[in-house]
């Protein structure tokens, strides 16, 4: 599982999961991030790495300002994003 999202009025609910394949689309990204920022969403630490594999930290970091979770859009300091990329990524569940 690379990361799911927790459906917040409906608990019985299964997880819905996200694949290598939805995750290559940058408004699933968004979506994911803007999820995550109200902690309904959760990237897994196999998550983390397909993205920054998949993106690397300079298109994460454009998807994110664009989302707000991290940075906005007046934030311009690509090192420390780096930063809290790696911090989500040493704090992530594995799966």
């Amino acid at each position: 599982m690379l990361a799911f999202y927790l459906y917040p009025f409906e608990p019985k609910q299964k997880p819905r999961e996200y694949t290598k394949e939805q995750l290559e689309d940058v408004q699933t990204v968004k979506e994911l991030f803007d999820y995550c920022q109200i902690l309904e969403a959760y990237i897994t630490r196999s998550g983390w790495d397909f993205l920054v594999d998949y993106y690397g930290y300079e298109k994460l970091y454009e998807i994110d300002k664009k989302s707000g979770w991290h940075f906005d859009e007046t934030d311009s300091d690509l090192n420390e994003y780096i930063d809290c990329v790696k911090y989500e990524m040493e704090n992530a569940i594995e799966q």
